[in-house]
């Protein structure tokens, strides 16, 4: 009767805990462990923030658990982060972010500034019209739509150049085909460097335009709920470790490294922006 009550239990606790995982490092005597809920978002890129946070971590003799909240949209990550709800979140670093009361930046560039490096998503069909582009006027001429996630901290670059713009509010696997249906209020998509060759294999009815790159100043950056922010000094001591031994410049070039090389950076036009406030 025992076991059977312990087995009901069992299902009732795995039909109601949120979709997660969870990774911990070995102990070290007399170090507590960093108890972190890292809100991930389930795209490619998600493999190298986490790597990295995991990877710098065991560089420093850090222990840590951390449960990874994985399928919930970004927005509401955000919200959740600021609740506490998640302590731990990855995204454009911004002034607003930054001076939040809720919120606590750990300082480092997490890709190097790639994340600021756009190159465009388009429709095969408007590949001659972005060819014609020869300065961030010509874009703003074509009155061509850009398309981004409601909230995203690129939605103010693009506003801040006077270029049309679409706020996408619904979920963001949806906005590819509004890009090939033409009809939808967005015509294409500005997207980093390290995401915009995956995602042109996964929609080849979009391709990825060979000409102009889109440049910025602006990173991700890890954001913590302010109530763990005793935890900052750690994380950003483990970042600069990265970056001093190659550790991060190995998992940029083993997670990107072949996608951006056949994006030809150096032979594109540059078209430089203002950054995120």
């Amino acid at each position: 009767m025992v076991f059977m009550m312990r087995l009901l239990y069992f299902f009732v606790w795995v039909m109601f805990v949120p979709a997660s995982s969870a990774s911990t490092s070995a102990p070290v005597s007399g170090v507590a462990p960093l108890e972190l809920r890292l809100a991930v978002v389930t795209d490619g890129r998600a493999r190298y923030f986490t790597r990295l946070l995991e990877e710098s971590l065991k560089l420093i003799h850090q222990p840590y658990r951390i449960q990874y909240v994985k399928d919930i949209p970004a927005r509401r990550m955000w919200w959740m982060l600021g609740r506490g709800d998640i302590n731990l979140f990855y995204g454009m670093r911004s002034k607003d972010k930054d001076s939040s009361e809720e919120l606590v930046v750990v300082r480092n560039a997490l890709t190097n500034g790639l994340v600021g490096r756009r190159v465009l998503l388009i429709r095969r069909g408007d590949a001659e019209a972005f060819a014609k582009v020869r300065s961030v006027e010509d874009l703003k001429r074509t009155r061509l739509i850009a398309g981004f996630g409601a909230g995203w901290g690129d939605v103010k670059v693009w506003e801040a150049a006077g270029l049309p713009l679409y706020e996408h509010t619904a979920p963001w696997s949806t906005i590819y085909a509004m890009v090939v249906a033409e009809n939808r209020h967005v015509d294409y998509l500005p997207r980093s460097v390290i995401e915009v060759v995956e995602e042109a294999r996964a929609h080849p009815d979009l391709m990825v335009e060979p000409n102009l790159l889109m440049d910025y100043k602006g990173d991700f950056a890890f954001y913590l709920t302010a109530s763990v922010a005793r935890y900052r000094p750690i994380i950003e001591r483990a970042l600069k470790e990265a970056e001093a031994t190659g550790l991060k410049a190995r998992l940029i070039e083993e997670t990107f490294g072949a996608d951006i090389k056949a994006l030809n950076l150096n032979r594109r036009l540059r078209l430089p922006l203002s950054g995120p406030d």
